[in-house]
């Protein structure tokens, strides 16, 4: 069977058994989702969730590609914090995309820089992963500050589903600051909130302090690390998706992971992208942005 150019080889393997959703199926997904996908997928370095017998089965993260490249992907060297150099996935298309499901990929992560200059990241992500008996109200509650703390010191930003849990708040910034300031801004960020309002916001990852309080997760911004992509399916049951969304319909959101390939599917693709303008963007992340929330949280 072929999809997007790709032939898929045992298309009708089962890969989301409570689904029923098979190899070909998947591959129409995001053969679907595509065109909306790539703009914020293309030319990134990439972090794979393998899953070669689906979701019920053993998975592995790969974040580096061992073995042969096919024509339809591309690679990058990385050198990592350790000085080791080593490729790392990059795709360009649709058939890129489908011939990760090919190799059993069912989650797709992404860096926040681009291969053009991977020193230098693009955009700001604030995972909100909240934590046991935080009521849906609260994290959508909780995305909307980050959104407003945002605006107040000048940067835009954009909303999505983890596929998961939580939401995503993404920042994109024009490529002048390094790592380093991009994961203390992130940081800073996280502790003004759990400082002003330490009920409701935890910046440390430990478990054990996010009973009923939400984990701003701003480690997602440290060179390296990833975030799930736009549009990727997660290796979870009912084959979810992280959806982008629209600020002015937050309220319709009614949990993390209440889009799959199965909605996706059966309906038709907004008419306007929530994420058209992300790409066109020009924001600068400001020396003085950090520092002015350690100030008021002085």
């Amino acid at each position: 069977m072929n999809v997007a150019g790709v032939e898929l080889t045992h298309p009708d393997r089962v890969l989301y058994p409570d689904q029923g959703i098979t190899k070909a199926r998947l591959a129409q997904y995001y053969e679907r989702v595509a065109p909306l996908m790539l703009p914020h997928l293309a030319g990134r370095p990439l972090v794979l969730l393998r899953c070669p017998e689906g979701q019920e089965q053993q998975c592995f993260f790969q974040r580096h590609w061992t073995g042969p490249v096919p024509d339809t992907l591309g690679t990058i060297v990385v050198e990592d914090l350790g000085g080791s150099r080593k490729p790392h996935i990059v795709v360009k298309d649709a058939a890129s995309i489908v011939s990760l499901i090919q190799y059993g990929i069912l989650e797709i992560h992404v860096w926040g820089a681009k291969t053009a200059n991977v020193d230098l990241p693009d955009r700001i992500v604030f995972d909100l992963d909240p934590g046991p008996k935080v009521s849906w109200a609260k994290v959508r509650s909780a995305a909307t500050r980050i959104r407003g703390l945002l605006e107040e010191i000048g940067l835009e930003s954009w909303l999505k589903t983890t596929g998961g849990k939580g939401l995503h708040v993404v920042a994109p910034i024009d490529r002048r600051a390094t790592w380093d300031e991009v994961g203390a801004f992130a940081r800073a960020v996280a502790e003004h909130l759990e400082s002003v309002d330490p009920a409701n916001f935890v910046s440390k990852m430990a478990k054990a302090s996010r009973q009923g309080r939400i984990f701003v997760d701003w480690l997602r911004n440290t060179r390296g690390a990833s975030a799930v992509a736009a549009w990727s399916t997660r290796a979870r049951p009912g084959a979810p998706v992280s959806m982008p969304w629209l600020w002015s319909r937050i309220e319709d959101l009614e949990s993390g992971d209440q889009f799959t390939v199965a909605t996706v599917l059966g309906s038709r693709l907004p008419r306007t992208d929530p994420w058209a303008g992300m790409p066109k963007a020009r924001q600068r992340l400001g020396a003085t942005m950090a520092r002015s929330l350690a100030a008021a949280k002085s």
